[in-house]
């Protein structure tokens, strides 16, 4: 599959106003692009005390990349008009596991995670992340959705990884499992410069 990860602000300091846009009209318009097969939109969270950079991020997955013209005049021109700082990564993926029968409108909270592998051996790193680290991911409690990738060339990290739970309470009693555990050792041995997003998110598709 194509994804595209988008992080933005607002281009005025009106929020009430700009959320009224985003959520009521750029959403809808997103929605009508061709071959769109999931859809987040989210809140970013601060994490630690930091107040994040970009206070929106959204995520579109798609069965190919979409040709520039479905982007739309209509999307392009309110994207001017209203978004601005924007960072915007488009890559290649896969979905480990599939958010089953979500619903639009349904909350979630998401964690997405950009990050180098071993760059002394890369092909071992390479089939450890992908035959052990994400063997363990799958299988964390309460797990819904589950979406891995390599980013591209200009990208300053290697991969990224999303992983989304029905709240972040989910997420926190995940990462306290018994599997858990296990994957944040083998994080601390196999993930590198990892840059990471906590999404208080929706699904819109």
């Amino acid at each position: 599959m194509n994804f595209t990860l988008v992080a933005f602000n607002y281009q005025s300091d009106y929020l009430e106003a700009e959320e009224h846009n985003y959520l009521g009209h750029h959403v809808a318009l997103v929605k009508t692009l061709p071959g769109l097969r999931q859809y987040y939109t989210a809140r970013t969270m601060e994490h630690r005390g930091e107040k994040p950079s970009h206070f929106r991020h959204a995520l579109l997955a798609f069965d190919n990349a979409p040709a520039a013209p479905a982007i739309g005049a209509e999307i392009a021109a309110d994207t001017r008009a209203h978004l601005k700082d924007l960072r915007s990564l488009v890559f290649d993926g896969e979905i480990i596991v599939p958010f089953e029968n979500r619903k639009p409108g349904q909350k979630c909270f998401m964690m997405t995670a950009e990050f180098n592998l071993d760059k002394s051996n890369p092909e071992a790193a390479e089939k450890r992340y992908r035959e052990h680290h994400t063997g363990l991911a799958r299988r964390l409690p309460g797990l819904r959705n589950y979406m891995i990738g390599k980013l591209g060339p200009k990208a300053d990290r290697y991969r990224i990884a999303m992983l989304a739970f029905d709240s972040l309470d989910a997420f926190k009693e995940a990462y306290k499992s018994p599997v858990g555990t296990e994957l944040i050792k083998d994080e601390n041995e196999t993930i590198h410069d990892a840059r990471v997003h906590r999404l208080d998110a929706r699904v819109e598709v």
